[in-house]
């Protein structure tokens, strides 16, 4: 009897690089639906994996299962336009998330190569090595581009490597889904999102310039900006620990180079020249881990019906106990008798947030999040979110912790550690957005039951919002040390009052600190500069080493010097900070980073008024002290607030009406110019969607939004239309109108428009530096 099914534990390069096999993704899986957060946990996990190696050799992790079933016959016209253009097709029945994502991975993988080999030779005069180990990278790219393409051998192939991985489509449609082809255009053949990227980047096309939807593009930033990140924070002593594992037989990473340096030629180089090198080896080390050291395991079913069975016998719901149940009996034995008083009540705290969870997977997570951000903050240890490592990190802990076997202080600061970031999460990062034009909110009531004013509150609240508006789960790192000390605070008025300060200090300092980061440079989030703070040796905030250093002033600090380290600072000269970011924030694309982009324009009209001088219209100047509060939690929630505007439209008009106000530099070929801080503004969406293109119909509502208590069909009304050249006014308006308020960040463009100024490039230039100038000023008195 023949073999219903066979399954092996494959590592990822045996699963890729099987010659002629190409992977079909049916028409009854779901579409892609990887999303930021699980493209974090892959690269998460890899970086982390292969940084333990370094003490623990052995170390490898496991993707999961992927379940298969062989299609007897590869049919033409259904998988490729050609007859026997791959050897085999197997239907991916579980897994295509997986083996899709990790595909997608190899080509940001392919892509960091080809951008780190240029540098390694440019610097092969300083040392023999550079160019050894440019050569040992160039030499992988044949694997790695094994996990997305696959080599069609058939004459007139063109060109010989297709995609890996196609999908099935829209059964109306024709052909029915992507196909292998053999020459054909490669835009009819791979159409769904992930395929028509795959084979776009086969084709030569960069990953900037391929277009993709907003699943693909989410995972594809992720990867790229942690392997960048990485690479780029690559040092020595990493560098050295590679190199050492590299040694260890039956390790990982034994023999990952094949020509390994002779370090003192690269430990006598300056610091960038190794931080080069550096990042090629770690790099190398990927390449080598991820082909190697990361596995599947692979189940390929003879029958379509046992491979169906299969996967619901795998996917079967369960209970699995998390690393902190596993991981509470230690604490039990350790404190002995004394465990109900001494500790059960911050056990007792750590476990009502993770039953707030109302299923295993869920609870599973959260556990996860709260001791992976534990780890870090305790005592700056990176862990990747998966069992072993956060039950490893907490065994090695606390028994690190006890004097003796028993219990010390740092025993008590460890777990107390643990409840306060899961109190965290349950206050800060687990809540759902607050909905639209909320008036109150949970988190500011819980900050000021634990001693915050109202204004506190509401000032703290808004940068949190804010920070996870824009995605920026590392600020949380941050933040969680002064909320622990608010906690611990609570018993003294006189601490509680300081620490209250301290935390809406801290926030605003976090806040402030991002915005600069993002908006002079537009690149990956600063994670690594918040890792520092927990992980240098040289002064630290992490509670087990460097609780002394938990001051505002030692972050404010650290924050104003790691601008510095970008370029676009100077941490010791305001005035040259001011110059330096400015002319660098100006030119940039703002919208491109919305939440950023909200807040900054929040923030440069934060009480302010329009500029009645001559020659300024459209600017902003100081008005009083809350005469346009923006910077505020209602606010934020506003939908009046809710749609970043284009003034000048982000793409040009299809029909001109107004000739004499259209400014043809505004628009080069690409979105330089519109997407410019300068040329953008807040509406709501009712507004921002029935809004006219051009500047003079614009004006019109920008009129009529700040001053509600005119009508359109008015006296005044009729004037403005008739100075613009409007014959027809929009018949929305009076409706929109009737219902807005007066809008303080809109009045400067009404004024600049009713005095027939033009939106122009030359304009949009201008105004994008007086609003950076505003940004900065507001902001990086947050930081001083």
């Amino acid at each position: 009897m023949a073999q219903p099914f066979k399954h092996d534990a494959a590592c990822l390069l045996d699963f890729f690089s099987q010659s002629g096999r190409g992977f079909y993704v049916p028409y009854y899986q779901r579409n892609y639906s990887w999303d930021e957060e699980n493209a974090t946990k892959l690269i998460e996990d890899i970086f982390s994996s292969i940084k333990r190696t370094l003490t623990k050799p052995e170390n490898s992790i496991s993707l999961g299962t992927v379940i298969l079933h062989d299609e007897k016959n590869v049919q033409t016209d259904v998988h490729s336009d050609t007859p026997n253009l791959l050897t085999k097709v197997a239907n991916v029945v579980d897994g295509q998330q997986r083996i899709t994502s990790i595909a997608m991975l190899a080509c940001v993988i392919a892509e960091q190569i080809s951008q780190t080999v240029p540098k390694l030779k440019a610097l092969a005069g300083s040392a023999a090595e550079f160019d050894v180990l440019a050569t040992e990278l160039t030499d992988e790219l044949p694997n790695i581009r094994k996990f997305f393409s696959v080599e069609i051998t058939k004459t007139g192939a063109q060109p010989a490597l297709k995609p890996k991985i196609i999908r099935a489509g829209d059964v109306s449609a024709n052909p029915v889904s992507d196909q292998w082809t053999l020459n054909g255009p490669i835009d009819n053949f791979y159409r769904s999102n992930t395929s028509s990227f795959l084979s776009k980047f086969i084709a030569g096309i960069s990953i900037d310039a391929i277009p993709t939807d907003e699943r693909v593009s989410s995972v594809l930033r992720v990867f790229r900006e942690k392997i960048s990140e990485e690479v780029q924070a690559a040092d020595a002593t990493l560098a050295i620990g590679l190199l050492s594992a590299d040694g260890v037989a039956n390790g990982s990473l034994f023999s990952f180079m094949a020509y390994p340096p002779t370090w003192s030629n690269i430990g006598s180089l300056n610091l960038e020249e190794q931080s080069v090198y550096s990042g090629g080896m770690l790099l190398l080390a990927v390449c080598a881990f991820l082909k190697n050291s990361c596995h599947l395991v692979v189940i390929e079913c003879l029958d379509l019906g046992l491979a169906f069975d299969m996967f619901q016998s795998l996917n079967a719901t369960g209970t699995p106990l998390t690393a902190f149940e596993v991981f509470k009996p230690q604490l039990v034995k350790a404190w002995g008798t004394g465990y109900s008083t001494a500790i059960k009540p911050q056990v007792d705290r750590i476990e009502k947030v993770f039953e707030t969870e109302s299923n295993s997977s869920d609870k599973e997570e959260l556990t996860d999040k709260v001791i992976v951000s534990s780890a870090l903050i305790f005592n700056g240890m990176e862990r990747s979110r998966r069992f072993s490592e956060e039950r490893d990190w907490l065994t090695d802990t606390l028994e690190g912790s006890l004097a003796a076997g028993a219990p010390t202080q740092k025993s008590i600061d460890f777990v107390t550690t643990i409840a306060d970031q899961a109190e965290y999460f349950l206050t800060f990062v687990k809540p759902r957005r607050s909905p639209k034009n909320s008036n109150t909110f949970g988190l500011c009531d819980r900050l000021m039951l634990l001693g915050l004013s109202q204004q506190q509150a509401d000032r703290a609240g808004l940068c949190v919002f804010y920070l996870k508006d824009a995605g920026h789960q590392f600020a949380h790192a941050v933040l969680s040390v002064f909320y622990s000390k608010l906690l611990r605070s609570q018993s003294n008025a006189a601490n509680k009052a300081a620490a209250a300060a301290e935390f809406v200090a801290i926030c605003e300092a976090t806040a402030a600190f991002f915005t600069l980061y993002m908006g002079a440079q537009q690149g990956r989030f600063p994670d690594s500069d918040y890792r520092a703070l927990f992980q240098s040796t040289a002064g630290n905030i992490s509670f087990a080493n460097g609780a002394a250093n938990q001051s505002v002033s030692f972050v404010k600090a650290a924050f104003r010097q790691a601008l510095e380290n970008q370029k676009i600072y100077d941490a010791s000269n305001a005035a040259a900070a001011r110059q330096i970011w400015v002319d660098l924030a100006k030119e940039n694309a703002w919208y491109s980073r919305k939440a950023v982009c909200r807040f900054a324009l929040f923030a440069s009209a934060h009480d302010a008024a329009s500029d009645l001088t001559p020659g300024n219209e459209g600017l902003f100047t100081n008005g009083m002290a809350s005469s346009a509060d923006l910077l505020n939690c209602r606010v934020w929630h506003m939908t009046s607030y809710e749609v970043i505007e284009h003034v000048a439209t982000r793409d040009q008009p299809s029909t001109i009406k107004f000739p004499a106000h259209f400014d043809a530099p505004i628009y080069p070929g690409n979105y330089s110019i519109v997407d410019k801080l300068g040329n953008l503004t807040l509406l709501s969406t009712a507004v921002n969607s029935s809004i006219y293109s051009e500047w003079p119909d614009k004006v019109f509502y920008y009129w009529h939004l700040t001053t509600p208590g005119s009508t359109a069909v008015g006296p005044t009304g009729a004037t403005l239309a008739a100075a613009l050249g409007i014959d027809i006014v929009p018949p929305s308006l009076s409706t929109l109108v009737a219902a807005s308020n007066y809008q303080s960040h809109l009045a400067p463009l009404a004024f600049r428009g009713q005095g027939s100024h033009r939106w122009d490039a030359a304009f949009i230039a201008r105004r994008s530096e007086h609003l950076c100038q505003r940004v900065f000023d507001k902001l990086d008195a947050w930081l001083r």
